[in-house]
């Protein structure tokens, strides 16, 4: 993993075992309810969490069925 911090953006780069890491840990960590349909708790979290999710979830499928990992 590396962050480059360019002012007020920073851009974070993964290897694909550590995006499938990443999308195992959004997924065990918060409750579906928390995050999407019209009960979700946090509508900023649930928009940030379902962009991470959607841009990265086909990289860690590929990961998954190569039976691969970080």
């Amino acid at each position: 993993m590396l962050v480059e911090h360019r002012g007020h953006e920073h851009l974070l780069r993964l290897d694909d075992g550590e995006v499938a890491l990443l999308i195992e840990l959004l997924e065990t960590a918060l409750p579906a309810e928390r995050i999407s349909g019209p009960r979700a708790s946090d509508p900023g979290l649930s928009r940030f969490i379902n962009g991470v999710y959607a841009s990265m979830i086909d990289t860690a499928r590929q990961v998954w069925r190569s039976g691969g990992g970080a």
